[in-house]
């Protein structure tokens, strides 16, 4: 997440939608009062070697009056603020003053933005390194696709929903699909000037996992039911069809 006070934007960073690039790339715009959450340690680093502003400002201390604050007569409470931080924190434990910012996210066909995350599970929770993903059968990755789909879906999609919506405040949703355009076309919506890096030279995860290892993944009937469902509100709001995509 960025909270960009001179420029009056925050960046609501989804996951497994380049976020870390979008967060990398929109960095170099933040001045020293700008909130942004910190990236792998290694992104980092790399920020640092680039002349990039790191982490900041991701903790806020907020006034909380209630009867336990009374009985302890600790008024203050402090909030940190992560890389996915829903605009619900925002909105109701920080009560930041969202009119003034123009807020944005980027959402992703849900067919492969789950696929993506069974990718990401299996590397993030050392599920299974590497070089086992590569040397899986097609029977084995699909069992455990199909059991991944059945546990993680519903809640997978739901937090993200929980983190773009408001009823109060307008999020500008862009589409991973079409990234470099819409990068653009933030530059001149926010007045992004003098840009030190382009957005095209960021290259930041890549999970090597081998294209023959991700061909052998299929969509049963079942797990396209689940995924349909879980994803509705995705489907119903951002035109993404619901026939699977060509090279499943």
């Amino acid at each position: 997440m960025i909270i960009n006070n001179s420029k009056k934007f925050i960046f609501i960073k989804t996951p497994k939608t380049a976020g870390s690039s979008i967060e990398f790339y929109l960095s170099q715009f933040c001045g020293k009062k700008d909130t942004i959450t910190s990236l792998l340690n290694n992104e980092e680093k790399l920020k640092k070697k680039l002349n990039l502003p790191d982490s900041k400002n991701t903790i806020f201390e907020v006034i909380k009056l209630n009867i336990n604050s009374l009985k302890k007569f600790k008024f203050k409470k402090k909030i940190l603020i992560n890389d996915h931080t829903s605009l619900n924190v925002l909105e109701k434990k920080i009560n930041l003053n969202l009119k003034k910012y123009y807020i944005f996210a980027f959402v992703r066909n849900p067919f492969k933005w789950i696929i993506s995350y069974f990718w990401w599970y299996l590397y993030h929770e050392k599920i299974i390194n590497f070089y086992e993903i590569n040397n899986l059968s097609k029977k084995e990755i699909n069992i455990l696709f199909k059991l991944f789909v059945k546990t993680h879906s519903s809640y997978w999609f739901n937090w993200i929903r929980d983190m773009i919506t408001s009823k109060k405040y307008k999020v500008h949703i862009f589409k991973y699909e079409n990234i470099e355009r819409d990068i653009n076309k933030l530059k001149k919506t926010l007045s992004l000037e003098n840009e030190r890096i382009n957005f095209s030279e960021i290259h930041l995860k890549n999970l090597k996992i081998m294209k023959k290892t991700k061909s052998k993944l299929n969509l049963d009937k079942e797990s396209l039911s689940i995924i349909k469902t879980a994803a509705k509100y995705f489907f119903d709001n951002f035109s993404y069809s619901k026939k699977v995509p060509k090279f499943f």
